[in-house]
């Protein structure tokens, strides 16, 4: 009693005009909003007879002629009334029900149902069928009394029968009913007794309410097992690469020791080489000595002698000279020919593959019969493994974290799965928050400004929003993904307009994830799930598209000079297209290495014109030239300071910062050039 008296006024309060209910009318559904709000509804839709609920959507066929007024009446909201001005009588006057006089002094009769000033009750009382009615000043009232008024029969709302006690149920139309009712419209109907009725829902609601605990149950069990074999999974992913490893370090040590044996042969080939060039070198020098003697003993002879024997010695010299030269000239040269053979088996084979093996899941382990689940394996085999065509050039420290911002929550100036961010000319960060369906907008230092958006379907209402960009004017261009549109605010989160619906028609999105604008004024969508890029005006209106057969998962678009650059999440690549929206290139693969991808999502231009790259599940950001050259990357998985767990986008500050969104570690960095 006390919690519902502490909420009396929520209770009583109807969710489209925010006031106290007048008339409540429940629609099948079971919510309930006041008759006057239902009209208009009504006629704002245009549609008679017809009538859709504000809170869940559903619409419905309204009974009898079709007007709001002959929905049923919410009889619990009326007594909840009545005790809101049974407690509020000292501070606000009450109706008489008898002479609509208004009075602090009311009475309320438990017989009647009804509030009775102190003129009327004399009268009220002076009549003898009155005499046994129980009437209580409302300043006198205990929690007893008011738990009395919540338990009031219900009366019947058809015309002239308002005094009769809903007694009976009908079976045939599923309504409560009237003594008179009974007899009247309902003659020949199935009836039972309204408390047997009752008591039979609620065997029924148990029932079915006993049946959905069990299905929790059962669920929560195979969550359970799911969740075990994730971590089994894990166990032998991780065993699987420490025997790739070990594999790798057995190929690369035979590589070294036939490199080692290759190195042997070269230095023994170097060493008989070098020692026969030795003994030619000692043999020339001997004849030059020779010579050199031959002149001094020559100057005590005759002249004549002298030049025969000088002219036979550059005979003889000349002669051995000629000897040496074709001796050089026919000195055997080695090189080194590559096994290509083994190469290419190295190259087409790789190192070993991963093969799955399909295996029947126990019964008891799963709930979805004759389906299958699979056990990994290492082989000897395998895919072909190439190395990067792109240039690599490493630069790991060219970019250093400075301080972050952000922690998990729902508070303002908290982050629950941040997904988009982008920044304005006056260095505001806005951020789109996934799970807290909502825009928060930071300052370059980290300080909260503002935040706007709940979760629902109205218009400035999110559902799992994600791409998120200003255009020209300020204003904040946010992908509501589950809504399936596009959303436009002012910078001060004020609702502009909207374009998109779920489909697959031209104007029509489904789960559009990132967008970006042109620079005049274009906004395009990546329409993920229709695998197209779809470009709209600045009003919304829609243009073009682009990626038919070429995209398999679109994650994001931007515009760069005459080229439009796309990450496909799907193929693990970045596609070119010309302004035209012909596919001109692409670069990446699945992998780890430099220049490959495991994700690729968010992309941006910095002020270098270098293209970021958001690598998610390799958890870093990768940088490349436009053309799709490999320029460097930064950080690595984890949660310090530099490190990252699933980035997701990218922005761009003035002074040429770069501000990185991760989902899983809820905070942005910010990264300055070193």
């Amino acid at each position: 009693m006390k919690t519902l008296l502490h909420n009396l006024h929520h209770e009583v309060s109807c969710s489209v005009c925010l006031c106290t209910f007048t008339d409540p009318k429940q629609l099948p559904c079971l919510h309930s909003f006041c008759l006057h709000c239902l009209n208009g509804i009504q006629r704002t839709s245009g549609v008679h007879g017809k009538i859709s609920c504000p809170e869940c959507r559903r619409q419905f066929q309204i009974p009898g002629s079709g007007n709001p007024s002959e929905l049923p009446t919410n009889f619990r909201i009326n007594n909840l009334l009545e005790v809101l001005a049974i407690k509020e009588c000292s501070t606000a006057n009450v109706k008489c029900g008898n002479c609509d006089k208004r009075s602090a002094q009311t009475l309320y009769c438990f017989q009647c149902c009804s509030f009775w000033c102190e003129e009327c009750i004399l009268g009220h009382n002076m009549i003898r069928i009155n005499k046994e009615h129980r009437t209580l000043a409302l300043k006198d009232f205990q929690d007893q009394d008011i738990e009395a008024v919540l338990k009031r029969p219900p009366f019947c709302q058809k015309k002239r029968h308002e005094k009769e006690e809903l007694k009976f149920f009908c079976k045939d139309c599923k309504v409560a009913i009237c003594n008179t009712c009974a007899v009247t419209l309902h003659e020949g109907h199935g009836k039972m007794l309204l408390e047997e009725a009752a008591e039979g829902c609620k065997t029924q609601i148990n029932s079915m309410t006993q049946s959905l605990i069990e299905k929790v149950q059962e669920k929560r069990k195979y969550l359970e097992q799911l969740s075990q074999k994730s971590e089994e999974i894990k166990l032998q992913a991780a065993y699987l690469k420490s025997q790739v490893q070990t594999n790798v370090d057995q190929v690369l040590a035979i590589i070294e020791a036939r490199k080692q044996d290759v190195f042997d042969a070269v230095d023994n080939q170097a060493k008989k080489s070098l020692k026969s060039l030795s003994q030619k070198k000692d043999e020339v020098e001997n004849q030059v000595k020779l010579i050199e003697s031959t002149q001094i003993n020559s100057m005590t002879q005759s002249l004549k002698e002298k030049a025969q024997e000088k002219r036979k010695e550059l005979e003889e010299f000349n002669q051995k000279s000629t000897d040496i030269k074709l001796q050089v000239a026919d000195f055997p040269q080695f090189s080194f020919t590559k096994s290509e053979e083994r190469i290419n088996v190295l190259n087409s084979k790789g190192i070993g593959n991963v093969k799955t093996v399909l295996s029947e899941p126990k019964a008891q382990q799963s709930g979805a019969k004759g389906k299958e689940s699979s056990k990994v394996i290492a082989g000897i085999k395998g895919a072909n493994v190439r190395d990067s065509p792109l240039e690599t050039q490493v630069q790991t420290k060219r970019f250093r974290s400075v301080p972050s911002f952000g922690r998990q929550g729902k508070s303002v100036g908290m982050l629950n799965a941040p997904w988009g961010v982008a920044v304005n000319d006056q260095d505001e960060i806005a951020v789109t928050e996934f799970l807290n369906h909502r825009v928060s907008v930071f300052s370059s230092e980290g300080s909260h400004l503002r935040s706007f958006g709940r979760v629902g379907e109205n218009d400035g209402k999110f559902q799992f929003p994600k791409g998120i960009a200003f255009d020209s004017l300020g204003n904040i261009v946010v992908a509501d993904n589950n809504n399936h549109r596009v959303q436009v605010f002012d910078r001060n989160g004020n609702f502009l307009g909207k374009f998109g619906e779920q489909g697959s028609l031209d104007h029509q999105l489904s789960n559009p994830v990132g967008l970006s604008i042109n620079g005049n004024g274009d906004i395009n969508v990546a329409d993920k799930d229709n695998k197209l890029i779809k470009i709209f005006s600045s009003s919304g209106e829609y243009l073009r598209k682009f990626g038919t057969s070429s995209l398999v998962l679109p994650y994001h678009c931007i515009q760069h000079g005459q080229y439009f650059i796309v990450s496909d999440y799907g193929d693990n690549s970045i596609k070119m297209f010309n302004l035209e929206g012909k596919f001109i290139s692409k670069f990446g693969k699945q992998g780890n290495k430099d220049g490959e991808f495991r994700g690729p999502c968010y992309l941006s231009v910095n002020k270098e014109g270098l293209l970021m790259v958001c690598d998610e599940t390799n958890h870093r950001v990768q940088v490349f030239e436009l053309g799709g050259k490999f320029v460097t990357k930064f950080g690595s998985e984890g949660s310090q300071r530099g490190e990252f767990k699933n980035p997701l986008s990218t922005a761009n500050l003035s002074d040429g910062r770069i501000v990185v969104c991760e989902f899983d570690n809820n905070r942005i960095q910010v990264f300055e050039r070193k």
